[in-house]
């Protein structure tokens, strides 16, 4: 049973690894949520040690600290002490060899303001984010636990989506007791889940009872299992070894993973959505109705991703983008995958894009052209492939859209034809529009030289977000920029002045979050937005980049340049205009050079 789970226990291991070695499952420790765990490094290294010295299945996953953890809270103890608790988890995940550490959101279904809910999910996208940056090498998700219902689940994915490493951990049973109805949990969240905890209860309490022996519907699982989770790992979750095997002989014969007539992964959700005319018509304006109100790029390309898959009728989907910059193609939107990169002028897509034209294959393994190192990467067996290019206004090929596994009316293998291709013409216009629109758009915005956002930028962001933001928190304005640049440019030249440029923009991007922003205001100056509790907090920010820069070699490739840089700091004022604000921090900024330069003021 690949990609399913068990809780695993080190004082029981013995009896969790014999059902590992007979399922065919992994483990999601449960051993280390525990704060006595969590304060005994001893304890720890003899569980690690424990699990080691067995054989520990693939897939494996570890739950991560729970009891009080709210990085989110008003009470900054509290989230220190749970920020702590949650590196804590992650650094015991990668000893332990774990794929992913899980975390609840641990939010309080009785607080239910718009305030409550903004800064839980800012702070929490806020932190998590940078979890996301630093521990590249672990998956992170995020698992509603007393949620009333997936909106915050959803707002906070919307944020961290574009981390490759993140995704929920939907606890299936939890979000069958809450209020909201299952079917909108899944409908809202599905396209970010990576993982799911299952188990069975009454429909009021979270028994943790063997999966079938409950009220839950696992008919209707079974149906969002094939649509949305047939990737994801799953994690039985129920102590008892005696209701780990009952679980998880009800799940292979609900799944019918010992039938040699394996339902197909479309089965009724092939039936339920797009089985006949009329159910495609309504899936393609559900598509269609949701495209009109997404304004989120990433979002976009996704819906466009799931429309393209719909009408001709395919399994999975995948819209690409040529980055001839880096000489390679990547996805925009991957069903069932996250980024996938190839090398320029490889496989399917390849020859799809440098020959401006449609490719058909319904037996890719036989294809010269046919690159199958995504395949091994992935898991996936593609078994027939339509890849169409798609344009710019100017008639350019700016990428490829493929659909792969074409489904038959009954749900079997079948076979792309230049029909499909016709209908998918409808979808490459709708991704050539939305690409190009994105990338002028983008090119307004961002400053050719550093690749920073630009003053344009700056406004749109302090008027759509910063004031809104300022409502219930305190935003600064941090003004900087190189010191004696003239110089740099006269000793050095004006290409290695670039050159700085360029790395200390790279510099100052890599130090604020989401919801922060950095610009290039012009020649050597930058400006931020950030949050912040106080102005300590600010300036101690502000002083740690300086730092970091002042202890910067930049390195040329033929010589070693130093340099240091000033900073102005400011409260932002919403009762004031942007241009005041940005005066203020230049105030001070000035204040910095007089003073001495290389300094916070």
């Amino acid at each position: 049973m690949t990609n399913f789970l068990i809780v695993s226990k080190a004082d029981g291991l013995s009896e969790y690894s014999k059902i590992a070695v007979e399922y065919g499952v992994g483990y999601e420790y449960n051993d280390f949520f525990n704060p006595k765990v969590l304060d005994d490094a001893e304890l720890q290294d003899s569980i690690i040690n424990k699990y080691r010295e067995s054989k520990v299945p693939e897939y494996c996953t570890m739950h991560g600290a729970f009891f009080d953890v709210i990085p989110f809270s008003y009470d900054s103890r509290i989230r220190a002490v749970s920020e702590e608790r949650m590196i804590q988890s992650i650094e015991i995940a990668r000893r332990i060899g774990a794929k992913a550490v899980v975390f609840h959101t641990n939010a309080n279904p009785f607080l239910t303001s718009e305030k409550y809910i903004e800064q839980m999910v800012l702070a929490t996208s806020e932190f998590v984010g940078k979890l996301l940056d630093e521990y590249r090498d672990i998956n992170i998700y995020l698992e509603n636990m007393f949620d009333s219902s997936p909106d915050i689940l959803r707002k906070i994915s919307e944020r961290l989506v574009k981390y490759p490493n993140y995704g929920i951990c939907f606890d299936y049973a939890h979000a069958s007791i809450s209020p909201t109805p299952i079917d909108v949990w899944v409908e809202s969240i599905g396209k970010y889940v990576r993982h799911i905890h299952i188990n069975d209860n009454d429909l009021k309490n979270d028994l943790h009872l063997a999966v079938g022996t409950g009220k839950i519907d696992w008919e209707r699982f079974r149906i969002y299992y094939y649509k949305y989770f047939r990737e994801c790992t799953v994690l039985i979750e129920t102590d008892s070894p005696a209701n780990q095997v009952k679980s998880l002989k009800y799940i292979r014969t609900l799944l019918d993973m010992d039938s040699s007539e394996k339902r197909s992964v479309k089965d009724m959700a092939l039936k339920k959505y797009i089985s006949g005319a009329e159910e495609m018509m309504e899936s393609i304006f559900h598509y269609m109705a949701e495209l009109l109100e997404e304004k989120k790029f990433s979002n976009t390309v996704g819906i466009l991703t799931e429309l393209g898959s719909t009408i001709a009728n395919a399994d999975r989907a995948s819209f690409w983008f040529w980055d001839k910059q880096d000489k390679q193609y990547w996805t925009l939107a991957a069903t069932g995958n996250d980024r996938i990169v190839i090398p320029e002028g490889t496989g399917i897509v390849g020859k799809t894009i440098q020959e401006d034209k449609v490719i058909i294959t319904n037996n890719p393994y036989e294809e010269d052209f046919f690159n199958p190192e995504v395949d091994k990467k992935t898991g996936y067996k593609s078994k027939s492939i339509l890849c169409i290019p798609v344009e710019n206004t100017s008639g350019e090929v700016v990428g490829a859209f493929q659909v792969l596994n074409k489904f038959d009316e009954n749900g079997d293998d079948g076979l792309f034809d230049n029909g499909d291709a016709r209908r998918l013409t409808l979808v490459a216009a709708f991704c050539e529009k939305t690409l190009e629109s994105y990338m002028l758009y983008n090119e307004a915005m961002v400053d050719e030289l550093t690749k920073l956002p630009n003053r344009y930028a700056f406004y749109e962001y302090y008027n759509k977000k910063a004031v809104r933001f300022m409502e219930d928190r305190d935003m600064w304005v941090i003004m900087c920029d190189i010191d004696h640049f003239k110089m740099v440019n006269d000793t050095y030249g004006h290409n290695n002045g670039d050159f700085i440029l360029k790395n200390v923009a790279a510099i100052l991007n890599e130090s604020v979050s989401e919801d922060n922003i950095v610009v290039r205001w012009g020649g050597e100056e930058f400006v931020f937005i950030v949050s912040g509790s106080n102005l300590e907090e600010v300036k101690q920010f502000a002083d740690s980049i300086r730092k970091d820069i002042e202890k910067h070699e930049f390195n040329t490739g033929k010589e070693i340049i130093n340099i240091t840089m000033s900073f102005g700091v400011s409260r932002a004022d919403k009762n004031v205009t942007i241009e005041e604000n940005v005066h203020r921090a230049d105030d001070r900024l000035y204040m910095a050079k007089d003073s001495g330069r290389n300094r916070v003021v």
